[in-house]
């Protein structure tokens, strides 16, 4: 007798509902890891932000540390002194910490001149002049300001040494006072203020000369 074929129909059903289950499973996989990689790049984008404010109030603090509390025009401002280094004329040096210069970089076998001067004094100049307790008086003038000058070239020649006039461009004040490791900002010539800063700080610089040379014996 021929043999009989036997067909479990329950196959096929139990094989789509396994296949649906694992769909489904694989589906939820998919979306637990899809949601896991939206939270990672979320949480580095929140420190991504954090550490960039942080950065910006680290840099804030130092800038704040650096530079004095106050640049208002009249304002005294007082510069960390950046060392004496002598160098070579035309030798490349950091840059200073304030503009004009108050210390720093300076050429060993050149000073400039007391009294007026017309054109600007190189910075490693007038840094050796402050050096020996000396005063710069500088201006910066964009446009005609002969009236001004002719103001401070007064005072400054009523000096007979250790005071220089000097025009000085770019420090967007029309008067700059410089001394060892000190500056004041002038908005316009206040002749007992410039008086006062001569007093106060001229011969106050690492390395004082008399006024007048000693007598020889």
């Amino acid at each position: 007798m021929a043999g009989t074929s036997v067909t479990d129909k329950s196959v096929a059903p139990d094989q789509k509902r396994v296949s649906s289950a694992r769909a489904r499973q694989e589906a939820a996989l998919a979306a637990q890891r899809e949601a896991r990689r939206r939270e990672t790049q979320r949480t580095r984008i929140i420190w991504g932000g954090v550490i960039a404010a942080v950065a910006v109030l680290l840099a804030a603090l130092v800038y704040w540390l650096a530079v004095p509390a106050s640049a208002a025009p009249g304002a005294l401002q007082e510069f960390p002194i950046q060392g004496r280094t002598h160098i070579q004329r035309g030798q490349a040096h950091p840059e200073y910490n304030s503009k004009p210069p108050t210390s720093g970089w300076h050429y060993a076998d050149q000073v400039a001149s007391p009294g007026v001067h017309v054109d600007p004094i190189p910075n490693e100049v007038q840094v050796h002049n402050l050096e020996h307790g000396e005063i710069m008086v500088q201006y910066d003038c964009p446009t005609d300001c002969k009236e001004m000058v002719a103001t401070l070239e007064a005072i400054v020649r009523t000096y007979p040494k250790k005071i220089l006039l000097a025009p000085y461009p770019g420090t967007g004040h029309p008067i700059t006072l410089t001394s060892w490791g000190r500056l004041k900002y002038l908005e316009t010539v206040d002749e007992a203020v410039i008086r006062k800063y001569i007093a106060d700080f001229k011969d106050k610089g690492p390395e004082v000369f008399p006024d007048e040379p000693m007598a020889k014996p």
